[in-house]
């Protein structure tokens, strides 16, 4: 097929993200965007990933462009609290290892960890990045001078926004040139060979296009609805189905104002605490085999309770349904899914939006490969390498839960103790090749492996703030019969940690807050 037409069907942070990038990257190529009026769309995937740095790249964006306008904050970390443990916390961190003073790699922390268990599972990320400070004393520097070793201010942060201003940004600044049409579809008509034919709307007629995007959300008029693509549910290792939502005010904007995407394990699931320039955008995302919507309720306002029994109380909720999984195939016959309408995981991980800006990258590159020459094995390399992408972050998120030893309660006991969390991944080999990383088979990886390395992803941070070793003592044992020795690289791993670790606590207790920070650069006064 080649397509030179293009209507993309809903607005939202998705259709205007795609209808930027197409227009930005393709700008002989037709579009029109067609969204309702009538048609809310959901706000509540605002935290990002650095992946979103080379989305932002290609738009030619700079944060002095955008983030003022978009409520926007920087985020440099996702940090778990009471999800290993109660009572424990620990960082998965933007960047790559710092491996300045080691010797064995990712390895020395673990032996030092196994000689001397008084050293905490969150010192993982501390011992590999020393941003971790900054982020604990809710600091923020570009390192423009080097104050934090191995920390990229441009590579290792990415953002908190509200993603309906996003969208309207992008809208404003890049798609002025595209059809836009505020109208509702009515219905769908198809081809004899199962494409979509036209849009039939309720003001503007029919509309044509060689290539349809839908952004309809979980609606998933085109894929879905239409074209009856089969959805794949990831529910069998992915419980949550339900979120609550609020957005709250802040009571010290300099405390409250964190780098992270906190997330807090509570009763039936976890609650998620985003802070925005203007507000905090909070929510609860659980089980509803284990918590009714009253329940959630709830929990969820005891929780917010804590740090302010007013702001809780007063704080308006609406509830969402949470469907885990992704559509067998994004792209089928002349339509694309993008964002929710494609598939969706719990945003643990901060996947959603992230999902969307990938899938937009993938769908940019096969267009303009050819052309707009598009065969069906472009179609088939588009679909395998977006379902290879989402298997991936399934089989990660569940780690998360898999890894932790939690069984306070009914739902933390399931999630620990009563799924087989390497079945799915079992059952995605059998029709599809095998990747050779962490997110294929948990339970092999982490029974079999002995050494963790930088290839890993995200797999040695969660593992190690759960408490969880590729090493044991009895390994150490086994393979090092000279305890002089091995005590010897324990002391020296200590020693090079500790004194790095006094010198970044000095540089951060100079640096501005994360809110100074954003004040200065706003200049806000």
């Amino acid at each position: 097929m080649s397509i030179r037409s293009i209507c993309i069907v809903g607005g939202g942070s998705s259709g205007w993200m795609t209808a930027a990038s197409i227009a930005r990257a393709l700008p002989e190529m037709d579009v029109t965007l067609i969204e309702s009026k009538n048609v809310k769309t959901i706000g509540v995937g605002e935290s990002t990933l650095g992946h979103i740095n080379s989305f932002m790249d290609s738009l030619g964006l700079k944060d002095e462009d955008w983030m003022k306008e978009c409520n926007a904050t920087y985020k440099t970390s996702i940090k778990f609290t009471d999800f290993a443990h109660i009572g424990e916390t620990f960082h998965y961190p933007f960047g790559q290892y710092d491996l300045t003073d080691t010797k064995d790699g990712l390895m020395d922390w673990f032996k030092w960890k196994v000689r001397d268990p008084e050293v905490s599972n969150s010192n993982f990320a501390e011992f590999f990045h020393s941003s971790v400070e900054m982020i604990d004393q809710n600091k923020m520097t570009n390192n423009i001078d080097g104050e934090l070793r191995g920390f990229n201010f441009k590579k290792d942060t990415a953002y908190h926004m509200d993603a309906g201003l996003f969208g309207q940004y992008l809208k404003n600044n890049f798609c002025t040139n595209i059809n836009h049409i505020l109208d509702d579809v009515t219905e769908v008509n198809m081809n004899n060979s199962g494409s979509v034919k036209s849009l039939s709307t309720g003001e503007n007629g029919e509309l044509l296009a060689d290539l349809f995007i839908d952004c309809t959300g979980f609606l998933s008029l085109l894929l879905e609805k239409a074209l009856k693509v089969p959805f794949v549910s990831f529910s069998d290792t992915l419980l949550n189905d339900r979120a609550l939502a609020t957005q709250v005010p802040y009571l010290d904007k300099d405390k409250e104002m964190a780098s992270v995407t906190n997330c807090t394990g509570i009763e039936a699931g976890w609650v998620w605490n985003i802070p925005l320039y203007n507000r905090i955008g909070t929510g609860y995302v659980y089980s509803s085999k284990y918590a009714t919507r009253e329940e959630a309720e709830v929990q969820f306002r005891n929780h917010l309770a804590k740090t302010d029994p007013k702001r809780a109380a007063e704080a308006k909720i609406f509830a969402l349904k949470i469907r885990h999984g992704i559509h067998e195939k994004l792209w089928v016959k002349n339509v694309v899914g993008v964002g929710l309408s494609a598939g969706f995981i719990e945003p643990l991980e901060s996947t959603g939006l992230m999902m969307t800006h990938e899938v937009i990258m993938v769908l940019l590159r096969t267009l303009s490969r050819r052309d707009g020459i598009v065969n069906q094995l472009d179609k088939d390399a588009f679909n395998f390498a977006v379902r290879d992408t989402m298997e991936g972050f399934r089989s990660f998120i569940s780690q998360h839960y898999a890894l932790s030893g939690r069984t306070d309660t009914p739902y933390w006991k399931e999630v620990t103790q009563g799924i087989e969390y390497s079945k799915g991944a079992a059952e995605y080999k059998a029709v599809s090749t095998p990747r050779n990383d962490a997110s294929i088979d948990l339970s092999y990886r982490l029974n079999i492996s002995r050494q963790f390395d930088t290839e890993m992803g995200g797999l040695p941070y969660i593992a190690a703030g759960s408490g969880y070793s590729p090493i044991t003592k009895f390994d150490l044992d086994l393979v090092d019969a000279s305890s002089d020795s091995v005590d010897e690289t324990w002391n020296d791993t200590k020693f090079r940690w500790t004194t790095h670790n006094k010198k970044v606590k000095a540089s951060v207790s100079k640096m501005p807050t994360h809110y100074q920070f954003l004040k200065n650069m706003y200049g806000d006064e």
